[in-house]
C-alpha cells in the first residue's frame, strides 16, 4: 500500500497477524510478520520526533438559581495534541501501530493510561533490506529514585525469535 490508510480488510488481516505475533511463546511465525510487514503503510524514520498533549481547565458559569441560590458549573478540561517528526499510528483493533524502516511498534490502546508500562508494547524488529524478521522485544519499565523525584523509563528486551516455518494449507 503506498498511501497511509489501510482499508477495513487491511486492518483485519493486520489485526488477527498482531494476535498471533504477541501470543504466549518463545518464537512466532516468520511468515506472519513478514505479511505484517509488507501490509502495514512505512513512515519515514526521523532520529527526533516530538509528541505531546497539553490540558487545560474547562470553562466556568456562574449564575443564581431561584430558590437554591449561587450556583457554579465547570466545563470539561480541554486536551490538545501535537505531534512533530512522529511516525504516523494505525489503530489496528486494541493496539497503536507505527512502522518505519525495521521497526514495527505495538502497543495496547490504553498503554499511556497505566503507572508500570511494563509488557503494555512490543516491538518486532526486522532486516530493512530484505524484509528478514529478527526479533521480537517486550517493553520493561524501569524507575531511578533520585531524592524525592521518581523518573521512569521504558526500554526494550528480547522477548521472542523467529521460530520455523509452518506447512499450512491454504
Amino acid at each position: 500500500m503506498t498511501n497511509q490508510q489501510l482499508t477495513a480488510t487491511a486492518r483485519l488481516e493486520a489485526h488477527a497477524l498482531i494476535d498471533r505475533l504477541v501470543a504466549d511463546g518463545d518464537t512466532f511465525a516468520p511468515s506472519d510478520a513478514r505479511r505484517l510487514i509488507a501490509l502495514l503503510p512505512q513512515t519515514k524514520s526521523t532520529r527526533f520526533s516530538v509528541t505531546g498533549r497539553f490540558k487545560g481547565r474547562g470553562g466556568r458559569v456562574k449564575g443564581h438559581a431561584a430558590g437554591i441560590g449561587p450556583v457554579e458549573m465547570k466545563g470539561e478540561g480541554r486536551e490538545k495534541r501535537i505531534s512533530l517528526n512522529a511516525p504516523a499510528i494505525h489503530r489496528i483493533g486494541g493496539y497503536e501501530v507505527t512502522h518505519t524502516p525495521g521497526h514495527i511498534g505495538i502497543a495496547l490502546l490504553w498503554h499511556e493510561s497505566r503507572l508500570d508500562r511494563s509488557e503494555q508494547s512490543c516491538a518486532l524488529v526486522y532486516d530493512a533490506v530484505t524484509g528478514e524478521p529478527q526479533e521480537m522485544r517486550i517493553a520493561r519499565q524501569r524507575t531511578v529514585q533520585l531524592l524525592f523525584l521518581s523518573l521512569s523509563y521504558v526500554s526494550y528486551a528480547h522477548w521472542k525469535t523467529p521460530g520455523p516455518e509452518e506447512s499450512r494449507l491454504r
